[in-house]
């Protein structure tokens, strides 16, 4: 008899390949009988309210979205339901769903996604704020960079819009939508030259908002804990003794630690640079807690290519990139708690 979980799975698979092709109709017809048999499956709630989004039925993508919430779906219901009310025109809802979702779930960009979407309407500062820090939860994503231009355009910032949406083309080249965004901006007709003459003269201050602090927590995260990852791995196979081998192998840790340092650096936004060290001690206090460990693995380095490499100084270097790692993501925790 064959599995009633992989049955389900493979329903969910097909529906989502099919919603994909842009035959959400076909979808719909997958997932009914699936959900005859499985009515309390969430995420076949979830699936069928997307499809039926995608085919122009929101009232009953929000009906189906409400079914996978009462069943205790974590925060994919809640996204789908603003969309669903975003299509309904039901603003303020839509941006409760949307809200309750990133509550749940705050480190998912996607929620930020659909919470910008669902504030542009109506506080489309807040919107842009929210769409930063998305993009900075997932700077790969095309779609959040949309939506950051989407909310710039709302509140004038033609440059900020521009900038977003080339970011976007740039991760989705055949985005037909952006591509038209685009356009529209470029024929966009001048600022008249009073306006111009404010904006020149209005001073410019850094700024070191939400997205910059996520940013930041990021980038030297991530370095942490590949820093923790590669000392642990060189503590465990230097013991009783290093060798050269492993030597070239802290090499080539700490190089490419420093290298995800620089690239987290350079990919931070010029204000955010030049606020850093003002606006979020504890991303600071992290990276030197990272910049320490990994000067204690080049020592180690040198020490191990000369036939000694103590353990000690290694175990030193994991328990600072370690305590870099709890630092900033305690940091995280708190923006999330603060903005949240």
């Amino acid at each position: 008899m064959a599995d009633p979980g992989g049955s389900i799975d493979s329903v969910l698979l097909q529906a989502a390949r099919l919603t994909a092709e842009g035959r959400p109709e076909s979808a719909i017809a997958v997932l009914r009988p699936a959900l005859a048999r499985y009515p309390d499956h969430s995420a076949a709630w979830c699936r069928l309210s997307a499809a039926q989004l995608d085919a122009g039925a929101p009232a009953d993508s929000l009906e189906s979205a409400k079914r996978a919430m009462t069943l205790g779906e974590r925060s994919w219901g809640h996204r789908l339901a603003s969309l669903a009310l975003l299509e309904l025109h039901r603003y303020p809802e839509a941006v409760v769903s949307a809200r309750e979702a990133v509550r749940r779930d705050a480190a998912d960009w996607r929620g930020h996604v659909t919470l910008a979407e669902a504030l542009v309407h109506e506080t489309p500062a807040e919107a842009m704020r929210v769409a930063r820090t998305a993009v900075a939860l997932a700077p790969e994503e095309a779609r959040a960079h949309e939506v950051l231009g989407d909310a710039a355009v709302a509140v004038h910032d033609w440059l900020e819009a521009d900038r977003a949406y080339r970011a976007a083309l740039s991760l989705d080249p055949d985005n037909g939508d952006v591509l038209a965004k685009v356009a529209r901006l470029a024929r966009r007709p001048p600022e008249r030259p009073a306006e111009q003459r404010r904006s020149a003269r209005a001073p410019v201050t850094p700024r070191f908002g939400r997205a910059e602090r996520v940013e930041a927590y990021l980038a030297v995260r991530r370095a942490a804990l590949w820093q923790a990852a590669g000392t642990l791995v060189l503590l465990l196979a230097g013991r009783p003794g290093p060798n050269g081998l492993l030597a070239w192998v802290g090499l080539g840790i700490a190089l490419f630690v420093a290298a995800l340092v620089v690239r987290g650096w350079l990919g931070l936004p010029a204000r955010a640079r030049r606020a850093l060290s003002t606006g979020e001690p504890r991303v600071v206090v992290g990276a030197v807690l990272l910049g320490v460990s990994v000067l204690l693995l080049l020592v180690w380095t040198v020490l191990a290519a000369l036939g000694s490499g103590p353990w000690l100084v290694l175990l030193l270097a994991l328990v600072l990139a370690t305590v870099a790692v709890a630092n900033t993501s305690l940091g995280m925790w708190r923006v999330f708690s603060d903005d949240g």
